[in-house]
């Protein structure tokens, strides 16, 4: 990369650090776009992104393996330092014909959990001794960056083995009361399937998947956890309920009773993560949680998932707590517009019956 080209992107990614934006879209022909709060906002001040100004930052950033794996594959996601602005995850890719950049800023360091306001059932999962914990939510909801503070939050007071299988490595730990090995797929192993059968054989404490989602994986997520490991890991989906019904529709019917009893035997718990407009600005996260009681246990290996709402809404909070109620609470702080929230909530009728009481 040219001295000049450097200059023109680290700025753009300062100026997006600086607005606190979470994604930079470099497009050809088309001004720089920015994610702030979830909103997409043209960056002012800079000129339109040219196809050589994108081809020359692409070119100094890839290695000859990647370059291979983007000529292959059409695309290609890389963590690089960038400036002031540090680690940031950059997926290149084509479109209409020419390549185009989505960066993303990671924040450099990892947020304490304590700092995130969360109720104390969520740290209790993490410290658990075996099981599956699933962090789930949609895209930019902030579960990476509350499965990283959940791992930070170990490595610093628990003293564990941790293994963690991550696609790409966003914030590399160093080792406090714990010993953390991160490996990358594609880099350090070449599949998620192939790292956890090696982890499988071995004696880790802790397993964080950065990824999972697919039946041959849960296999060996199962097998993990029944052996005594607690595996913490990413999905992609909205709440408690239908991350279940996800995990029995990878498998089979004919294997639905087989699977449905492995989860109840190795679940520890569900947290579902949204990041929700905060009056005044920004945002505030809403979560979900469930935790795997003998109750649940009993609903999920007899399959009557309709009860798991019901749970969820007559809980207190000690093992249980409804998105619908948390959004609720925040109206009634005065930290969310009830229209704002709406948008994120599970049932739209339940939640206006809880803002109304």
């Amino acid at each position: 990369m040219s001295s000049k080209i450097e200059i023109i992107f680290n700025r753009i990614c300062a100026k997006a650090a600086e607005k606190k934006a979470s994604e930079i879209y470099l497009l050809p022909a088309q001004m720089p776009f920015l994610r702030i709060d979830g909103e997409m906002e043209v960056l002012p001040g800079e000129s339109i992104s040219s196809v050589s100004l994108i081809n020359e930052i692409v070119s100094s950033f890839l290695n000859q393996n990647e370059k291979e794996i983007l000529e292959k594959e059409k695309q290609v996601e890389i963590v690089r330092k960038v400036g002031k602005v540090g680690n940031s995850q950059i997926g290149i890719y084509f479109q209409k014909g020419d390549l185009a950049l989505r960066v993303k800023l990671l924040s450099q360091e990892i947020q304490e959990l304590d700092s995130l306001g969360l109720p104390p059932v969520i740290r209790k999962l993490s410290q658990a001794q075996k099981g599956l914990v699933l962090i789930t939510g949609p895209r930019d909801s902030g579960r990476s960056t509350l499965l990283l503070s959940l791992l930070d939050d170990i490595n610093k007071n628990q003293h564990k083995f941790i293994a963690t299988l991550e696609k790409p490595i966003k914030s590399v730990f160093d080792s406090n009361k714990s010993v953390i090995e991160q490996r990358e797929v594609g880099k350090d192993v070449n599949s998620f399937l192939e790292g956890l059968s090696y982890i499988r054989q071995r004696n880790a404490d802790i397993v964080m998947l950065s990824r999972l989602q697919e039946a041959a994986a849960f296999k060996e997520v199962f097998a993990i956890a029944e052996a005594g490991s607690l595996v913490l890991a990413i999905m992609d989906t909205a709440s408690s309920l239908k991350t279940i019904k996800r995990i029995l529709h990878f498998f089979p019917s004919s294997q639905e009773e087989n699977i449905r009893y492995f989860l109840s035997e190795n679940l520890t718990g569900i947290i579902s993560s949204r990041l929700v407009p905060r009056i005044g600005g920004g945002r505030i996260r809403a979560v979900e949680v469930l935790s795997a009681t003998s109750a649940i246990k009993t609903i999920i290996a007899n399959g009557r998932f309709h009860q798991l709402n019901g749970v969820l809404q007559t809980s207190e909070g000690k093992s249980a707590i409804s998105m619908d109620q948390y959004l609720a609470d925040l109206v009634s702080s005065g930290e969310v517009k009830p229209e704002d929230a709406k948008k994120y909530c599970v049932d739209k009728e339940l939640f206006q019956a809880l803002l109304r009481r």
